[in-house]
């Protein structure tokens, strides 16, 4: 985090504080400060209407004082219209001249700041965007899958409303909160079901079981479908969220202007509440940190990308991005019917990308902070892709796959456990105690629904069977092969496959069969390409050669050597390497050599920080103890047991 589809089209939809001016009678509050100690006047976040404010109030300020200035208001003449409470306090009114200063003398008013003009920014397969963010490089492929689907997460889009009925939703999503007045409740501009269903929509969203919820703060004005709306409404709208929101929760706000404090007091409430907060940068192709909500430290700004990675023209740049997504003709839900799609483009189809990837880590970890989620996505960004970025942008372009390797309870991270042969016990460190399998059994243990939980299971030699915890009971195999379970067809499931050294067969069930090895060979199952799909391998003992099948041989290693893949610098390609026990030394293939345990040691791979980079550690044997390298260690287990991470 930093610190301070009907047509193709960019459209931009401007906010406007839509409160007349009105000439009223001067009311005298009940306390009034003294001659030249007014609260301050802030400057409009765009072109002010007139005669309209909004009004905040110290954080300390207590329900009389606030009802003292407002009833001396209201029947002194003055319009009030929303009124803000919770974390964030106030209201919006029409005001006189005389009304405003008598306002700011109230010493229980923080500062008052015109409502004023803003924008948010919108400038049959599923959208290229889609398929951009789950692959760290090109050529795309024309897919999406993930590991996780946003299930149990609520995604509040702040926007135009949402047309409910949409096919894309599945009696998902629902309008919660209606602040525009207007007596209407359908999204005329199209832009709120745009944007929630690249969130959360079945077939162009991010987290496809995402629980979706709407907050109305565009709409009709004097009868008519309008771009505009008042800041102060949006305002009310964000703070409706704050008081309301269902937890874990993300916020979507696709939508921005020049720089209002209300609305960034309005959307750091937000975040001190817990809810992760994603916005656009904006489309004036101009410094973000100019324009609120996109300057607020603690949300997730986002810039916009087009299909060849490139920033798009007219999306906003500079310092307080956070990281540039597909914004440009992304595919998604339209309002014309229940099936209608549309095509849209801005800074504004950006942001809720990231609002799907929070909600796939959200899943996983349900009490993550919003500093948290955004410290995760961030950090999983792919660095140096985004072509002219813009002066001061950070150069991170948005991944949405992370791996779920030992994750027993979909926290995102590894947990230390093992299999006990003697009587087919899963030990998970903190968690769970759970009798699964028998003795001779081959603990296999994956992700075999896709819901981002590593679930317990175990191959059976005697017959060929795989007992998943749950789950399902499949035979595939049989004596003398060796289980590879992995993800062969990228559909976010772990899959039953086995490698029979006798022949070099590799055996993926409902898929395919392939020769690829030979005898003495060890099978080491890797995404060696980055597609997000495993690939066939095999680690060559005999002369230390890796060959990966369809790409690439390479010689790396010894004969006594421990093959190992995974992903070690986050670029989400697995790379190979071996720890050699004669001196505990592991050696990762044009990255790294470090020494890390000792002969007799069992080597082991997670995350067990929760930032999507795999760590190293060995188990030890002799006293059960876990030694994670730059974190840990940990007494987990027993002599012969076997770790299942």
């Amino acid at each position: 985090m930093r610190a301070v589809r009907t047509t193709t089209a960019r459209v931009l939809v401007a906010v406007v504080a839509a409160v007349s001016a009105a000439t009223t009678a001067l009311v005298a509050p009940a306390q009034a400060a003294p001659d030249g100690d007014l609260a301050p006047l802030r400057p409009a976040a765009g072109k002010a209407i007139a005669g309209s404010y909004i009004v905040i109030y110290k954080s300390a300020v207590t329900g009389a004082a606030r009802k003292t200035l407002e009833t001396n208001l209201d029947q002194g003449g003055a319009t009030l219209g929303q009124r803000y409470t919770g974390r964030l306090n106030g209201f919006a009114a029409k005001l006189s001249e005389a009304e405003l200063e008598q306002t700011r003398r109230d010493p229980n008013v923080a500062f008052v700041e015109p409502d004023s003009l803003m924008s948010v920014s919108a400038g049959q397969a599923a959208s290229w965007g889609l398929d951009r963010i789950n692959q760290r490089n090109r050529p795309l492929d024309g897919a999406y899958w993930a590991n996780s689907n946003g299930d149990g997460v609520h995604a509040y889009i702040v926007d135009s409303g949402i047309r409910a009925s949409h096919d894309e939703f599945g009696g998902r999503a629902t309008l919660d909160a209606n602040l525009m007045g207007d007596g209407r409740t359908d999204d005329c501009l199209g832009h709120g079901t745009h944007v929630a269903g690249t969130v959360g929509g079945a077939t162009y969203g991010v987290a496809p079981r995402v629980r979706i919820h709407a907050v109305r703060v565009f709409g009709y004005i004097n009868g008519a479908c309008s771009r505009n709306t008042a800041t102060s409404t949006i305002v009310a709208g964000v703070n409706w969220v704050t008081n309301n929101a269902q937890r874990p929760a993300v916020m979507n706000m696709s939508l921005g202007g020049g720089v209002s404090a209300a609305v960034d007091a309005a959307v750091q409430g937000a975040l001190n509440a817990g809810v992760t907060t994603t916005v656009s940068a904006g489309n004036s192709n101009s410094d973000a940190c100019n324009a609120s909500p996109a300057r607020v430290a603690g949300a997730i700004t986002v810039g916009n990308t087009t299909s060849t990675d490139t920033r798009a023209a007219d999306s906003s740049y500079g310092a307080c991005l956070d990281l540039f997504a597909p914004g440009s003709a992304i595919i998604s839900a339209g309002v014309s019917s229940d099936s209608a799609q549309a095509t849209m483009s801005g800074t504004s189809m950006a942001a809720p990308h990231v609002a799907g990837v929070a909600a796939l880590y959200l899943q996983r970890r349900r009490a993550a902070t919003p500093a948290q989620v955004s410290a995760f996505i961030v950090g999983r960004t792919t660095a140096n892709l985004v072509t002219s970025p813009g002066a001061g942008s950070p150069n991170r372009l948005l991944y949405s796959t992370f791996d779920n390797r030992g994750d027993y309870n979909g926290d995102g991270v590894t947990d230390n456990a093992v299999w006990r042969p003697s009587d087919g016990t899963w030990y998970v460190r903190n968690i769970s105690t759970v009798q699964w399998g028998l003795a001779g059994d081959v603990p296999v243990s994956g992700d075999y629904n896709g819901d981002g939980v590593t679930d317990y299971a175990v191959w059976r030699p005697s017959n060929g069977t795989w007992y998943v915890n749950g789950i399902a009971t499949v035979q595939w195999g049989v004596a003398g092969d060796i289980p590879v379970p992995g993800d062969y067809d990228r559909n976010g499931t772990t899959d039953y496959a086995v490698y029979r050294p006798s022949e070099g067969n590799w055996y993926v069930r409902n898929m395919w069969t392939v020769q690829w090895g030979a005898t003495g060979d060890v099978p080491v199952v890797g995404d060696y390409n980055g597609d997000g799909m495993a690939e066939v391998a095999v680690f060559r003992p005999s002369d230390g050669t890796w060959h990966v099948r369809l790409f690439w041989s390479v010689q790396w290693g010894a004969n006594g050597d421990v093959p190992l893949a995974g992903d070690f610098n986050g670029d989400g390609v697995t790379e190979v390497a071996v720890w050699r026990p004669s001196d505990g030394t592991w050696h990762v293939r044009l990255l790294w050599s470090v020494q890390w345990g000792a002969n007799g040691d069992v080597p082991v791979l997670g995350d067990v920080n929760g930032d999507a980079l795999l760590d190293i550690g060995v188990w030890r044997p002799s006293d059960g103890n876990w030694h994670w390298r730059l974190f840990n260690s940990v007494q987990w287990g027993v002599r012969g047991d076997i770790p299942v991470t």
